[in-house]
């Protein structure tokens, strides 16, 4: 099959159809430039934007997301795939999260340590307040966000404290069937006089292997979860705010290494290694001031940073560790100048990093790299016509072995939308990134050999450069099928082009024998390019809201061919649906339910397999039986008819003529209670 003949999705023509017959109604007259129509970045919280990407609190709970990996799963354009917790890797339209600028207050995450750990950070979905998937192009986005940027805020106590309280506290217990663990969390939270508030947070999670679809479990996927917050927090209604806060997340369990039944595979089927008990630990420690004053002109935050993310395995005593100071700085102004208004955000970013690997007794290897930013970006207003356009310098600088990756860059992007009639508009953008600090895995270096591995065959390496553009239609709505109802569409074209990404050649793997003791290769692969469509759909009225997304996402090569699922890069998948709806039944009684459809893949390379799609259905209920929030009891049904299936970006394996993909959890109910105080 031509991938450049690709049909679309069997729904496509349906949810076009439905769009185009949307009767005509005029958009609202006043819309705050802020909205997500101006191509400024989403945050996804309480009563948001309708079509945002993310996951607001009330979703969370309903679904009881236990880890940072089921926070996005009723979202089509972000996949999680690998299974369990320690081989679990972020896909934003097919981009994978090395590619991304991914942060939790400020501070960024996503450093892959060894294979996959650190690229997903451990986070308890109890502490967001906003979680913001942003793959929209713009020089505000931060460093290295070739694809986007996911940006995750935790909660203050300012959050939990209603208006006339003075201190709270919340408990928290939980079980999940499908790996039988036990969930526990306290949180305290008070004012300290005035605006300042204080917050204590701990969580633990216990799990066992999980077991998957039909039966059996996946050996080597359980592991023990410990979760840590504290903050102090000034925020007044305006003026100054101030932010400190500490987390600390801990996951320890036994697991393949590397490789073979670690991040591809299924550890079921291999013999190549034996488990070994690791520990993975994140520290991170955050500063926040932000001034917004009456004036306009004015909207001032700076942060600052302290990420420490270390690995340890256990057995041998081995440590590899990213330890990361950085920091933004950034102004917008509002300005309007005749019939036009500007949001004008001007600022500066940076970070410096410090990898390290080594062993008790052993040779201990460091690797830096830095990166400073300064970017512009202009949102502007005229009339029916929104456009953003911006500038962003990246100079960095970054160690690779034998030889160093130093340079600097400037990245455009402009967009631009128009409102057209009866609540459409059309939308177009273009945008380019760069990457040129930290793009070689800190894990790699005990492997390469300056003499013995191909280092870009004698080349200087060159920075991670991307080309993302988008275009598409958006409709509002409202009195669309019944009084006082609300529809919201979006249709997306979209393409990522990455070129210059590292990949590593192995005639075996690290350890086999003494000739493969070392990295064959480490060089950069041809261009890839991640396209493809989205749609977007939400309705609701009074108690009742659904959305709707769909995703038609590929990875191929400049000639059009299929590439399949790359490490550290991206790649595609069947189609994808995800339907969400939500209906407060009663004051005190809440239901849901969420289908994922996946279609078939079929549009592979030739040494791939293919991968079959697969149906979940999940359904969920929430009960305040004193008729307030003292006491909730929830209920969660994830993948109701226990189906067997694999996600189609978690990477194969091909051992003894058989192809190995580690299977996702079966069939799992989870019980919660909180009781706040």
């Amino acid at each position: 099959m031509n991938p450049n003949d690709r049909k679309p999705g069997r729904l496509l023509g349906a949810l076009l159809a439905t769009a185009v017959s949307v009767p005509a109604h005029a958009a609202d007259d006043e819309q705050p430039i802020a909205s997500s129509t101006d191509l400024s970045p989403v945050r996804i919280e309480a009563g948001g934007d309708p079509l945002g990407r993310g996951a607001d609190s009330e979703a969370l709970q309903r679904r009881q997301a236990s880890s940072s990996a089921e926070i996005f799963r009723g979202e089509a354009s972000a996949g999680v795939g690998g299974g369990s917790r320690n081989a679990q890797r972020l896909y934003l339209r097919g981009v994978e999260s090395s590619n991304l600028n991914v942060s939790v207050d400020g501070a960024r995450q996503g450093r892959n340590l060894h294979q996959h750990r650190g690229g997903l950070t451990g986070l308890d979905p109890d502490l967001l307040r906003s979680a913001d998937l942003d793959p929209r192009p713009a020089a505000d986005q931060g460093p290295g966000a070739l694809g986007g940027s996911v940006r995750f805020e935790t909660v203050d106590a300012q959050d939990l404290l209603d208006p006339d309280e003075e201190i709270g506290a919340r408990l928290r217990a939980g079980y999940a069937s499908a790996d039988e663990a036990e969930r526990g969390s306290a949180t305290a939270f008070g004012r300290l006089g005035g605006d300042w508030g204080v917050l204590a947070h701990i969580g633990a999670v216990n799990r066992d292997d999980y077991r998957v679809g039909g039966g059996g479990s996946m050996p080597y996927s359980g592991g023990r979860d410990r979760d840590y917050l504290a903050r102090i927090s000034r925020v007044p209604a305006s003026g100054h705010q101030l932010r400190f806060g500490v987390q600390r997340n801990t996951f320890e369990g036994d697991h393949h290494y590397g490789s073979w039944g670690s991040d591809f595979g299924d550890p079921r089927e291999t013999t190549r290694q034996d488990p070994v008990g690791q520990e993975q630990r994140r520290e991170t420690w955050t500063a926040e001031h932000r001034y917004r004053p009456a004036d306009p002109h004015v909207d001032w935050q700076a942060r600052v940073y302290r990420n420490d993310n270390r690995l340890e395995r256990q057995d041998e005593g081995t440590a590899t560790r990213a330890v990361e100071h950085g920091g933004d700085l950034r102004n917008t102004f509002t300005l309007d100048a005749g019939p036009t208004r500007h949001r004008l955000t001007a600022g500066f970013d940076y970070y410096t990093e410090d990898g390290r690997i080594g062993q008790t007794d052993g040779p201990r290897l460091s690797h830096r790299s830095r990166n400073f930013g300064a970017f512009l970006q202009n949102r502007m207003r005229w009339e029916r016509l929104r456009l953003s356009a911006g500038l962003r310098f990246d100079d960095y600088n970054t160690d690779l072995v034998e030889q160093d990756l130093d340079g600097d860059a400037v990245s455009p992007n402009l967009s631009a939308e128009l409102e057209m009639s009866a609540g459409w508009s059309a939308f177009a953008g273009y945008g380019e990134a760069v990457s040129g600090a930290g793009v070689l895995p800190i894990g790699w270096l005990q492997f390469i050999d300056d003499e013995k591995t191909n280092l870009n065959d004698g080349e200087p390496f060159k920075a991670e450069e991307s080309r993302r553009t988008e275009g598409g239609l958006r409709y509002q709505g409202r009195d669309w099928i019944t009084a006082r109802d609300r529809f919201d569409f979006e249709a997306t074209l979209f393409e990522t082009r990455i070129k210059n990404s590292l990949t590593r050649t192995d005639s075996g793997y690290p350890g086999q024998s003494e000739d493969h003791g070392y990295i064959d290769g480490v060089i950069q692969r041809d261009p890839v390019r991640l396209r493809g469509y989205e749609l977007r759909a939400a309705w609701g009225v009074g108690p009742y809201d659904a959305r709707l997304s769909f995703l038609s996402a590929e990875a191929v090569d400049d000639d059009g061919d299929p590439v399949g699922v790359i490490r550290r890069l991206g790649g595609g998948g069947g189609d994808r649906l995800v339907f969400d709806q939500r209906w407060a039944a009663h004051e005190t009684l809440t239901l849901g339910y969420t289908l994922t459809w996946v279609g078939d893949h079929t549009d592979v390379p030739d040494d791939e397999p293919e991968r079959d799609g697969y149906h979940l259905h999940d359904v969920q209920a929430e009960w305040q039986p004193w008729a307030d929030d003292r006491l909730t009891l929830a209920l969660a049904v994830h993948n109701l008819f226990d189906e067997q299936y694999a996600e189609h970006t978690s990477l194969a394996v091909e051992e003894n003529d058989e192809w190995q993909i580690r299977d996702e959890p079966g069939r799992d109910v989870r019980v919660t209670g909180t009781l706040r105080f």
